[in-house]
């Protein structure tokens, strides 16, 4: 046939596995996966990619700007900067996550590791998003990050992210605030197919 390699969209892990034991060649998953939404990390997804050959492919990891300094030390979004479907959805994961005093705990982590990246020389300019995007790529099992670019600034920013690594200090201190969390519970895209 045609077709070598098939990459797969919001499959959860049943499906994948599924798919993959049924010899349907599939190499790569598009998830939701951020610090906000750990659903491919907790379900066992990204592990068993790993193991078996199947790249995630990461879209989310900024939630639509909330992991940035625009919302660092101020209140969540409004209903008017809920404008987009993107920061609509985003907002929910947020929520999901769990209270907003706890995403300000997550930013001031983010925040901290940024000025630490930047202090020890290994980016001059990095930022929480470079942050929160470096630690999805340094996910067991993630191939890849989808970004969002609406401008050229933002073109520079996300070629940041490949110019540093994060230290085990840095990932430790961003999981502690991660296992704190109320949500999103599930396998990827439970929520969205209502079956929590």
């Amino acid at each position: 046939g045609l077709i070598g390699e098939i990459g797969a969209t919001n499959f959860d892990l049943p499906r994948l596995q599924e798919m993959k034991k049924a010899g349907v060649p599939i190499v790569s998953n598009q998830v939701q996966l951020s610090a906000l939404d750990r659903r491919p990390v907790q379900s066992g997804m990204a592990e068993w990619c790993a193991e078996n050959g199947v790249g995630l492919i990461a879209f989310g990891t900024v939630g639509s700007g909330i992991l940035s300094e625009r919302y660092l030390r101020q209140p969540p979004p409004t209903p008017e900067q809920k404008d987009t479907a993107s920061m609509r959805m985003y907002s929910n994961t947020a929520a999901r996550f769990g209270s907003w005093k706890l995403v300000q705990e997550l930013l001031e982590t983010l925040d901290i590791i940024a000025a630490s990246v930047r202090f020890s020389g290994r980016c001059a300019d990095a930022t929480i998003s470079n942050v929160a995007q470096r630690y999805i790529l340094e996910t067991r099992g993630v191939s890849a990050i989808l970004i969002g670019v609406r401008n050229q600034n933002h073109i520079a920013e996300n070629v940041r992210t490949h110019a540093f690594q994060l230290n085990a200090d840095e990932r430790e201190a961003i999981d502690a605030i991660v296992a704190k969390r109320d949500g999103p519970k599930g396998d990827v895209w439970d929520i969205e197919r209502g079956n929590i």
